[in-house]
């Protein structure tokens, strides 16, 4: 099972977010850099995947928690992930 830390301390912009989300997921090129674009990507995932995210109090502000329901829609839907959020 891959495993994926997310850091809230490395996503303090909308930019930085993206750029962060992109790394740790491995996303392809064609990511539209948005959170739609990402959830589309990683509902098609087959490996299971534990996705941790830590300081989420830190993660640009209105995003924080967009992306916690995001994750969570992506687990219920798509069994493969598990969700661990500090």
């Amino acid at each position: 099972m891959r495993e994926v830390l997310i850091d809230g301390n490395l996503m303090k912009s909308k930019e930085e977010m993206h750029d962060h989300l992109k790394e740790k997921f491995d996303l392809p090129y064609y990511y539209a850099r948005n959170l739609d674009s990402l959830y589309q990507i990683l509902a098609k995932d087959d490996d299971p995947i534990k996705v941790k995210l830590v300081n989420q109090e830190s993660i640009a502000l209105g995003y924080g928690n967009a992306l916690v329901l995001l994750l969570k829609d992506l687990a219920e839907v798509n069994g493969n992930y598990i969700l661990d959020i500090e």
